[in-house]
C-alpha cells in the first residue's frame, strides 16, 4: 500500500512539474508570435513604402507584393500571405488617400491588443475587427479586442 501511494504521489508531482513547464513554453511560443508578428509588420510596411517610393499605391496587391518580395518569407505559406495564427495578412491599396493598409485576421485575444497598441506612431489610423481605435486608449483596446480578431492599420 505504501509503494502504490508513493507511486501516486511521484505521478502525481510529475503531472503538475510538465504542466508548470507546459504553460511556459506556451507563454513563450505566444510571446515570440507576438515578436515576430510586429517585426514582419515593420518589414511589410517599409517593404511596400519603398517598392511604392511612398506615394501612389495604386495597383497593390497581394500578387503583385508576393511576386515583388515585398511580404516577409515568414508571412507567407507558398504564394498566399499568412500569420503565424493562420490568420490571412492582407495588403490593400487607398489611392484617394495615398495611404495601403495591413490587415491581420485571426488574431487571438491574447496578442490582439499587444498588436494593436504596436508603433502608434508609425501607423495613421487602427482598426480592431472593423472598428477604429484609439490605440493609446488601453481600455478602448482590451475592450474591442474578442476572442478571435482581425487588425488592420493604414499607413501613407
Amino acid at each position: 500500500m505504501g509503494n502504490l501511494l508513493g507511486s501516486a504521489g511521484s505521478i502525481i508531482v510529475t503531472l503538475v512539474v510538465l504542466a508548470v513547464v507546459a504553460a511556459g513554453l506556451y507563454t513563450a511560443f505566444s510571446k515570440i508570435n507576438i515578436a515576430n508578428t510586429q517585426q514582419n509588420l515593420v518589414l511589410l510596411r517599409m517593404n511596400t513604402q519603398q517598392f511604392f517610393n511612398g506615394t501612389n499605391y495604386e495597383g497593390l496587391t497581394n500578387e503583385l507584393a508576393v511576386k515583388a518580395g515585398i511580404i516577409p518569407s515568414s508571412f507567407l505559406r507558398g504564394d498566399v500571405a499568412k500569420n503565424v495564427w493562420g490568420g490571412d495578412v492582407t495588403l490593400t491599396p487607398d489611392t484617394a488617400n495615398g495611404q495601403f493598409s495591413i490587415e491581420l485576421t485571426n488574431i487571438p485575444q491574447s496578442a490582439c491588443t499587444q498588436l494593436a497598441r504596436f508603433q502608434t506612431d508609425s501607423w495613421d489610423a487602427i482598426a480592431i475587427n472593423g472598428a477604429d481605435v484609439d490605440p493609446a486608449d488601453v481600455s478602448a483596446v482590451s475592450e474591442a479586442c474578442g476572442d478571435t480578431n482581425s487588425i488592420k492599420y493604414t499607413v501613407r
